[in-house]
C-alpha cells in the first residue's frame, strides 16, 4: 500500500476492531462466518499444512484454520485487530504487516486465504503477485472479495463506502471477469470463480450494521434456512448476480 493508504487503513481498523469482536459475538452471525469459511477452505489443497490468513483481522477465521491445520499464520495492518484476535486464538502465529509488502520468503505457503482484504488496497496486482511469490508451486491462493456485478448491489456499495465511517472511500468491489483478470495479470491459472452470499450475508453477516436477527426468536434457524436457500440462488444462472460475494481461487501458473 501506498504510506497514506496504509496509515488511513490502520485508523480506520483501529476505530472498527471492537464492532468486529461486537459482531462474531451472535450465534446466527458466527453460522454464517462459519458457512462462509468453509465455502472457502473447500478449496484448500488436502496436503496443505503451511497456510496463511492474510488480512485476518480479530481471528475468527484464523481459529478455524488452526484448528484444521495447527500453527496456521495470521497477518494484519491493524495491530489493534490482532489484539482482538488473542480471544479467538491466544496461541495465533501473527504478523502486523502491510499486505502489499509481505515479510515472508518465497514458497512459504501452501495456501493462501484472503477473506475481503484486497479491496483494501490499491495496487491489486501487485498484492496478487505477492501472494503467487509466497505460495509453493502447488499452493492456492482463495479470495472473497465483494461482488459488483449486479448494478443495484454496485451502486449500494458505492453510495455506502462514501457516506459510511466505517468504510474508506476508495475501497470497491470487483466484477467477476475483472477479478479473474486481475489474478491472472498476476500470474495465476484459475481453478474456481464463483459466487456466495445473498440473504444470510445481508441478514447475519454484519449486525453491528444490518441488526434486525438480534431481536428475532430463533435466529439461527432462520439463519440455516437462509443458508440453503442462498446455495441454490448462486447455483442457478439467472439469479445468482444477486451473490454479494465473489470466491476465486488460483494456483501459480507452471512455468
Amino acid at each position: 500500500m501506498s504510506a497514506s493508504n496504509a496509515s488511513e487503513q490502520i485508523e480506520l481498523h483501529k476505530a472498527l476492531a471492537p464492532r468486529y469482536a461486537f459482531r462474531y459475538g451472535f450465534e446466527f452471525s458466527r453460522l454464517f462466518q462459519q458457512d462462509w469459511h468453509a465455502e472457502m477452505m473447500r478449496h484448500m489443497p488436502p496436503g496443505a499444512r503451511r497456510v496463511l490468513d492474510l488480512g485476518c483481522g480479530t481471528g475468527f477465521f484464523l481459529a478455524e484454520l488452526d484448528e484444521r491445520r495447527p500453527g496456521a499464520v495470521g497477518l494484519d495492518i491493524s495491530h489493534a485487530m490482532l489484539r482482538v484476535s488473542e480471544q479467538y486464538v491466544p496461541r495465533a502465529r501473527v504478523v502486523t504487516a502491510d499486505a502489499e509488502k509481505l515479510p515472508f520468503k518465497s514458497a512459504s505457503f501452501d495456501t493462501i486465504f484472503c477473506k475481503g482484504c484486497l479491496h483494501h488496497t490499491r495496487d491489486h496486482v501487485r498484492f496478487l503477485a505477492n501472494c503467487q511469490r509466497a505460495l509453493g508451486p502447488q499452493g492456492v491462493l482463495v479470495l472473497s472479495e465483494p461482488c459488483n456485478d449486479n448494478f443495484a448491489i454496485r451502486w449500494a456499495r458505492a453510495l455506502m463506502y462514501r457516506v459510511s465511517p466505517h468504510f474508506h472511500p476508495d475501497d470497491r468491489g470487483f466484477r467477476k471477469e475483472e477479478l479473474v483478470e486481475l489474478m491472472e495479470r498476476a500470474g495465476f491459472e484459475i481453478t474456481y470463480a464463483g459466487r456466495y452470499g445473498v440473504l444470510a450475508y445481508l441478514f447475519a453477516g454484519f449486525p453491528d450494521h444490518i441488526g434486525v436477527l438480534r431481536y428475532v426468536p430463533g435466529a439461527a434457524w432462520i439463519v440455516r434456512q437462509m443458508i440453503k436457500l442462498d446455495r441454490w440462488i448462486c447455483s442457478t444462472r439467472f439469479l445468482r448476480i444477486v451473490s454479494f460475494q465473489l470466491v476465486v481461487a488460483g494456483r501459480p501458473k507452471r512455468s
